[in-house]
């Protein structure tokens, strides 16, 4: 299909505020309509191309084991959520990790990071001017999000949860954490790397992604009955391989760098399976080790037994529910403002937009 970008621009318009009241909900309606039906029509080819390619599992229905090691407090959910503030001399962040199993054990960590403690000791004017150009920016959305990814992992290997089974949230091999994001002179990957090859050493982690980016996935896992899963043929690794942004460029990677990222990808990330599970009408994509996948999945199935309608883990929803209750960003925020207010420079630091009546 050769589709241009003058194709998209010209869908639909209406030049006439009445023809849009007239013609618009209709369209959106006709559209979507369509949508499904072609989606229809698609599951059952999906449906017949995974059973004759890959091996379709249906979850026993007697999952007592899983339900003990729940109930007494062996898995751990964990989940963590970044609040930001930007100010003129740079990003102020709080990041929040959270762990819990249903006995209730749980531990709450909190990090603080602000950009400007990086740029207080500059003394030259243009130096000074220089460093808050945005190419020279210490602490980006990646940077700030391989933070929290790093400290989540953490938590999970701390001697309380060491030997218990982990449940994250997100993919368990975030991309963002071998993509090299910031400066190199940061040396991110010397930390994240690490943290990713203890993981996946430990053999005893996995995680659920409420939000695949892969509509593809999503497509896959819709075809499946409740109460079925399926391991894809990808590996994390391999899926990192095949996204070639990765390792494409090489002159714009340290040497070392660039070694270290290679040799986890094909053989460390190889070790980290993914499947698609369907425990009531929308699918998961869930990643584990390959010595615990097909448990990470009945685990996934019978912890999200607990809201079966919702079909999704309960114990990630209540490491997530903890997180937005410790660690509110409007709090966060609002502590910020009364500072900023305090010291007179309320009105200078805050966009226009957040000052704006709506």
């Amino acid at each position: 299909m050769s589709i241009t970008f003058r194709d998209i621009l010209n869908q639909k318009t209406w030049n006439r505020y009445e023809d849009y009241i007239a013609e618009g909900i209709p369209q959106y309606s006709k559209e979507l309509t369509n949508d499904i039906s072609e989606g229809r029509k698609h599951k059952k080819q999906i449906r017949d191309y995974l059973e004759k390619h890959f091996e379709i599992k249906i979850i026993s229905s007697d999952l007592n084991n899983e339900k003990e090691l729940l109930t007494k407090g062996e898995v751990v959910g964990i989940d963590g959520t970044i609040a930001t503030h930007k100010t003129i001399t740079g990003t102020m962040a709080q990041l929040g990790v959270v762990a819990v199993n249903y006995l209730n054990e749980k531990i709450q960590h909190s990090y603080f990071i602000s950009e400007a403690r990086y740029k207080e000791d500059i003394k030259d004017v243009a130096e000074y001017l220089y460093a808050h150009e945005p190419i020279n920016k210490v602490v980006s959305n990646p940077v700030l999000r391989a933070a929290l990814q790093v400290r989540e992992r953490e938590l999970g290997l701390i001697d309380k949860f060491k030997q218990k089974y982990k449940m994250y949230h997100g993919p368990l091999v975030p991309f963002e954490m071998v993509a090299n994001p910031g400066r190199a002179e940061l040396k991110i990957l010397d930390v994240t790397l690490e943290i990713l090859e203890k993981i996946i050493a430990n053999k005893k982690c996995f995680s659920i992604v409420s939000r695949s980016q892969n509509d593809a996935y999503i497509r896959i896992g819709l075809s499946l009955n409740k109460g079925e899963y399926v391991q894809l043929k990808k590996s994390v690794g391999l899926e990192m391989m095949e996204d070639r942004t990765l390792l494409k460029e090489k002159d714009k990677w340290r040497e070392d760098d660039y070694l270290s990222v290679n040799n986890f990808v094909n053989l460390k990330a190889t070790k980290i399976k993914i499947g698609l599970i369907k425990i009531s009408q929308r699918p998961y994509v869930f990643q584990a080790h390959e010595e615990i996948f097909d448990l990470a999945a009945r685990i996934i199935y019978r912890d999200a037994l607990f809201q079966k309608e919702k079909g999704f883990p309960l114990l990630i929803d209540y490491a997530d529910n903890l997180c937005s209750t410790f660690f509110k960003a409007s709090d966060f925020n609002k502590i910020i403002e009364y500072q900023l207010a305090k010291e007179g420079e309320y009105l200078s630091e805050t966009s226009e937009d957040n000052l704006r009546q709506k």
